[in-house]
């Protein structure tokens, strides 16, 4: 009787587990945070289908900076680089940053009026991406819209 129910708490137990490990944060994977000016406007866990949001400034607020916060599993990195590419994935512009960080020790800051410039006559829209010496590969992490409307980020 005993070991019947042993046998019941470890599987009610390990479903449970099961059940909870759905809802907790991807320990390991990468993550990033976007901030426009102080207001976060992106929050995410990567993942394998990982859609790049869309967060749209719209230049005449005035805004000031874009801050982005990348993580890589939160292991110390070194040779982080932003690439901003058109829609073709033609590179506009590379931001290095030296030296280590690690998780969001270290945010990555644009002024708003260096992406501004960089948008194009056909398009208002320029993608962002992260690479890093560990991570040379990168990934598309959002893409700006530059144009009208509210500032937020959408799928």
């Amino acid at each position: 009787m005993k070991t019947n129910m042993h046998l019941k708490t470890v599987v009610i137990f390990t479903a449970l587990c099961a059940v909870m490990s759905a809802f907790a944060p991807m320990p390991g994977a990468h993550s990033f945070q976007v901030y426009l000016d102080d207001k976060i406007v992106a929050d995410q866990y990567m993942k394998a289908s990982h859609i790049a949001p869309k967060i749209i400034i719209d230049p005449a607020e005035n805004h000031k900076q874009l801050v982005l916060k990348y993580s890589e599993c939160g292991r110390t990195v070194s040779g982080r680089v932003i690439s901003i590419k058109d829609n073709n994935d033609k590179l506009l512009k590379e931001w290095k940053f030296d030296g280590t960080t690690k998780a969001f020790e270290d945010p990555m800051t644009f002024n708003i009026k260096d992406l501004v410039a960089l948008k194009q006559k056909s398009s208002n829209t320029l993608k962002l991406y992260y690479a890093s010496a560990d991570f040379p590969g990168g990934q598309h992490v959002v893409t700006l819209v530059l144009g009208p409307g509210t500032n937020t980020a959408a799928n």
